[in-house]
């Protein structure tokens, strides 16, 4: 894949991913967190080996290498990420969960500065502080007298608690050593995915919720199912062929795709702290991950 094609995917895999805010907000009015990303799991799986039969030469044989790989990207994507992300999203705004999801580049700068390295420079510092401050504030509903008393909402502490499985998805999305391709892997994930889930989701009682769900509800699982799906299909090509820092900043623009949304399909209000946030830090990400 060419560098002009991946940075054309990832373009659109953001699109498609920040329809998932507004739409995962409605549809939690239906589903639990758990039966939502189960669900995703059950349908997709199908697609997915479908696509990779078509698409791609399968080995004689898997190895552990390639068993591995499929936790790996199964505990970080679906289990440790979606699942906390949605439980998250359940007690928060779509607008401050955008916010807070595209302040991911700047985690995965400091764990290349802790764990390969990576020298930071002044700018890169700067970059850091700016972006922790628009975290700060949009925790905060940009009031001091919450920032003082810690009283942060719940549903934006999950949403960073998911965002550190992410980090680890994008790192090992482009450092595992498996020979498969890039829908055989998701395959392979999703799989363990749905054998992980599957007793959890029974907590949730899902036989209720789905024996009384919405057109609306189900649309939400298709589209997670269906385009979220092939997002992160993409996604892991691009970081493959462009490294995760690049593939990770192309994602700044995204807080102001899901305050369009949000405000387009939900009628979210939109606060003076989102705006504020959404542009510090899109700068602080810029700065924390420039390189000479």
């Amino acid at each position: 894949m060419t560098h002009a094609r991946a940075y054309g995917l990832l373009a659109l895999v953001v699109m498609i991913w920040a329809g998932n805010y507004p739409l995962g907000k409605a549809g939690l009015s239906e589903f639990g967190p758990i039966t939502l990303t189960f669900a995703r799991a059950v349908i997709a799986v199908p697609f997915l080996v479908l696509v990779a039969r078509w698409t791609e030469d399968f080995p004689s044989g898997l190895t552990r290498r390639d068993y591995r790989t499929f936790v790996v990207m199964s505990l970080t994507g679906l289990v440790g990420n979606t699942t906390v992300w949605y439980w998250g999203l359940k007690y928060t705004s779509p607008v401050a969960a955008g916010i807070l999801g595209a302040a991911s580049p700047v985690i995965i700068a400091l764990i290349g500065a802790v764990w390969l390295g990576d020298r930071l420079s002044r700018r890169n510092m700067i970059g850091i502080a700016l972006t922790v401050a628009a975290v700060l504030l949009t925790i905060a509903r940009g009031s001091l007298d919450v920032l003082g008393a810690l009283s942060f909402n719940k549903g934006d502490l999950i949403i960073m608690l998911s965002q550190s499985a992410w980090v680890t998805y994008t790192l090992y999305s482009r450092a595992n050593s498996s020979r498969l391709g890039p829908a055989s892997i998701q395959a392979g994930a999703y799989i363990v995915s749905a054998a992980v889930l599957a007793p959890l989701v029974l907590i949730e009682r899902p036989w209720r919720s789905i024996g009384s769900a919405s057109w609306l509800g189900w649309t939400v699982v298709l589209y997670s199912a269906g385009p979220i799906t092939l997002g992160h299909l993409w996604y892991y090509q691009c970081v493959r062929a462009v490294g995760a820092g690049r593939a990770a900043v192309f994602t700044n623009v995204m807080p102001f795709l899901v305050i369009g949304l949000s405000w387009l399909l939900l009628g979210e209000a939109i606060r003076w702290y989102h705006v504020v946030g959404a542009l510090a830090v899109i700068a602080g990400v810029a700065l924390a991950t420039h390189r000479r």
